[in-house]
């Protein structure tokens, strides 16, 4: 295998080390089971497979440090022994100092070279040895058993891992082993059919079904309808199927194979994805729908990813094909997303045939609560009649005192009629208390899990929320559009008005949490 193909992992094995050198740092070595080569005529370390390809690294720095590492790692070994010796000395070196990748890159020079037996009386000796150093080998081991012997990847880490999230951590090994052999994949996915309902959990392999979609879509969806005919939900399994998709036909296919499953909640992932790349192609594969509720709220989740995306290329599309252009505006006004609001204004504006004041107020009062200062900056585009004025005020009066009662302040101070604003405006009641209070308990279970993670909140000044979170993601962008999508789904089961927003990447929050 290729130098470059261990240098594109260092990173990934730095950071499992980090994680088990935790509290092992000060810990001793323990003596190594000692055995003998396995197969005396192997040849430890084969001189042009490790030195290969190292000009196509572009890093001259890597570059440098990875034919060190290469070098000092094609010393011959005898024995078993001497091997164990000096991957307890790269070990110890790891733990103390985590991202010493030149010890990593020799670590992995020298386990590429043994074969499967060999790996395994290796990981043997290093039984006794801290989890800190056995977790970081029997790692490493495992990547390599993906690569070498597929069929033994799995059932080396059940017996030789033990974590926390290993639940997980096995989920990502079934992926890993799937990408080199579908078949096998398919396998781990046929043999939890023999599970009681109780004990599948698809969710947690998602990254499985991702690959064995894209290695034969028919026959995961054949599988997940098994799934789904004993009851398994599957909602929260499909997102992230589209990823990576590039064209119109690509998407097609995997909208109308998922659509036999009969569940439009796992639609939505696609949807996502194939209106940034061609929304003209979503809207008319949706418009062939015979089924009108189907088809409006499928039409209405795409048109709200849509809208998350390119509010005035949204906005333009279903404007113009509308048939009820007041109701159109309505709703395009209310999925727009709040850090676009300047140019949900600048598109009011351009709507010569329509008098839009009274959009441009409603709009107004309802960012009153999240962007006040962003209203405060915009009076003078509205026309407020008498009749109105007072509730308006009070309502943005309210907003700038949730985030800044000086800045509220300030604000009333202008007003010639700040008495009839203080005398009208409401303290906050027991309901605000009790909303937060229950967003804030289900944030805290979403702060315990690691990886990456977002939620996703939505609340109405009427005290209706709704809000979703999801975690251990591939990345971040994945996170986000999982969480935002659950929300949205939510959002409108329960007629939440205000739409979702992200209120929290991993750990951090994004916004203040009030009402």
């Amino acid at each position: 295998m290729k130098v470059s193909y261990w240098i594109a992992t260092t990173a990934i094995i730095i950071t499992f080390v980090t994680a088990f050198a935790i509290g092992y740092v000060t810990g001793q070595n323990g003596p190594l089971k000692s055995k003998k080569v396995i197969n005396p005529e192997n040849t430890w370390v084969d001189r042009e497979t490790t030195s290969e390809n190292l000009e196509s690294t572009s890093n001259s720095k890597i570059n440098t440090e990875t034919t060190l590492a290469l070098n000092s790692a094609s010393k011959v070994f005898s024995t078993m022994d001497e091997v164990g010796a000096e991957v307890s000395r790269l070990l110890a070196m790891l733990v103390e100092s985590p991202n010493h990748s030149h010890s990593t890159i020799k670590l992995y020079a020298i386990l590429e070279t043994l074969s499967v037996a060999q790996l395994m009386t290796l990981a043997s000796m290093f039984e006794d040895e801290i989890d800190a150093k056995r977790n970081t080998l029997n790692k490493m081991i495992i990547s390599l058993l993906i690569e070498k012997a597929p069929n033994k990847a799995l059932a080396f880490a059940q017996e030789h891992i033990s974590m926390p999230d290993f639940p997980y951590y096995l989920a990502s090994i079934k992926a890993k082993i799937a990408e080199k052999n579908p078949e096998l994949g398919f396998e781990f996915l046929n043999q939890m059919l023999g599970l009681s309902i109780e004990e599948i959990d698809l969710s947690k392999n998602t990254a499985l079904i991702q690959v064995l979609a894209k290695a034969d879509l028919k026959q995961l969806v054949s599988v997940l309808a098994e799934f789904k005919n004993m009851g398994v939900n599957l909602k929260n399994s499909m997102f992230g199927l589209s990823y990576g998709l590039k064209t119109d036909d690509d998407h097609l296919n995997l909208f109308n194979e998922l659509r036999q499953l009969n569940d439009m909640s796992i639609l939505s992932s696609v949807l996502m994805s194939w209106v940034k790349i061609s929304p003209d192609a979503v809207f008319a594969r949706l418009g062939d729908i015979e089924n009108i509720i189907e088809r409006k709220e499928l039409s209405d989740t795409a048109f709200h990813y849509w809208m998350y995306n390119e509010p005035e290329a949204a906005a333009d599309y279903h404007l113009a094909n509308s048939s009820n252009k007041l109701k159109t505006i309505k709703d395009i006004m209310r999925t727009w997303p709040d850090a676009k609001a300047s140019n949900a204004m600048n598109w009011l504006s351009a709507q010569n045939d329509i008098d839009v004041n009274r959009y441009k107020i409603d709009y107004l009062n309802d960012l009153s609560r999240t962007e006040p200062k962003f209203v405060q900056t915009h009076l003078d585009d509205i026309n407020l009649n008498d009749d109105e004025i007072i509730d308006f005020y009070k309502r943005l009066y309210n907003g700038l005192n949730r985030k800044s009662s000086s800045d509220a302040e300030q604000f009333l101070n202008t007003l010639t009629f700040k008495d009839e604003i203080v005398e009208v405006a409401p303290a906050e009641g027991s309901t605000a208390e009790k909303v937060i209070s229950t967003i804030n308990e289900a944030f805290r279970k979403y702060f315990d899990f690691k990886y990456d993670k977002a939620f996703a909140l939505a609340i109405a000044d009427n005290g209706g929320y709704a809000y979703s979170y999801v975690v251990n993601k591939s990345s971040q962008n994945q996170a986000n559009d999982l969480a935002l999508s659950l929300c949205e789904q939510r959002r409108h089961k329960y007629n939440v008005v205000n739409q979702c927003r992200i209120y929290a990447e991993g750990d951090v929050t994004l916004f203040n949490l009030t009402l």
